[in-house]
């Protein structure tokens, strides 16, 4: 058992809700075992509602900003796992929608029962991102063993970043900056922090190494008042450019997949704290490990 979480921070929500859509594109067994089974067991008392009713309450209190909120997401999962229950995407939805709302409400995330789910989830989320990380591993270095030199030569083009429309892409960067800026005045709110991760995911990049800079001395103010502002921020875009990779992986775009990993590389390198920091690393030297047999190094100078 696995220490207990007793506070729920972004970067977590973000991870979780990865791994529960990347649970969905796995097959029902992996689905039921890591997400039914563990809510079945959150609570042996089923609501007598109907699932309909309860997601109108549901609907109803988050209109009104009611304090049962958590309470009504706990009834409403506990009853979409229900013996009776045949729709289990519906559990899913329902949990892609708590989570969303422990982002956006911080008072949802202080319930019990946020820290509740969180909890009830923890171990067989981890057994499982540890168990894909590994899948992936395996499938990235079979795959890139067994590319073609001209597929290498591609590969490494899309690590070292693009140079086109860098002129273009300044412009847009500073224009996000600005949006940013003009956001900051509402102080430290989701949408300040969202706007700031999706500049960090838009706008780094190998060609162009510190552009990404300039959004953290914008944030300074708030970091000021939070000193644990832009590491929460920086940590959500590391799970997110993590599962990407993960994704792209699946889906044999090895191209995309380099490209985010050398996009995690600009903005974490040699800082073994981030979130996945290891995974990342590991696909990045066995990349490397290619490069230096087929003796291709002169095409990253």
């Amino acid at each position: 058992m696995r220490e207990s979480i007793t506070s729920i921070r972004a970067p977590l929500v973000d991870n979780y809700i990865r791994i529960i859509q990347s649970l969905a594109n796995r097959g029902r067994q992996v689905y039921h075992e890591n997400l039914i089974e563990p809510i079945s067991r959150w609570s042996t008392a089923v609501p007598v509602e109907p699932i309909d009713r309860l997601l109108s309450m549901l609907r109803e209190a988050r209109a009104s900003g009611s304090k049962k909120i958590p309470l009504l997401y706990k009834m409403s999962l506990v009853k979409s796992v229900a013996p009776d229950r045949l729709d289990l995407s519906l559990t899913g939805n329902i949990s892609l929608q708590f989570l969303k709302s422990m982002k956006d409400e911080a008072v949802v995330a202080r319930s019990d029962e946020a820290i509740e789910f969180v909890n009830i989830l923890k171990d067989g989320f981890k057994s499982y991102s540890d168990a894909e990380f590994v899948r992936m591993n395996r499938r990235f270095e079979k795959t890139i063993s067994d590319a073609k030199e001209i597929e290498v030569e591609k590969l490494i083009k899309a690590h070292e970043g693009s140079t086109a429309h860098e002129t273009e892409r300044d412009e847009m960067a500073r224009a996000a900056l600005e949006e940013i800026r003009g956001m900051l005045e509402s102080g430290e709110t989701p949408e300040v922090k969202r706007a700031i991760i999706v500049y960090l995911l838009k706008y780094s990049d190998p060609a162009a190494p510190n552009r990404h800079l300039a959004v953290a001395e914008i944030a300074a103010p708030l970091n000021r008042k939070n000193p644990q502002f832009f590491k929460e921020v920086m940590d959500s875009a590391a799970v997110i450019i993590y599962h990407e990779i993960l994704k792209a992986l699946k889906e044999n775009n090895l191209i995309h997949a380099i490209k985010q990993i050398a996009k995690f590389a600009v903005l974490f390198r040699g800082d073994p704290a981030t979130p996945y920091f290891r995974e990342v690393d590991s696909f990045e030297k066995k990349f490397f490990l290619i490069i230096e047999q087929r003796n291709l190094w002169e095409r990253l100078e």
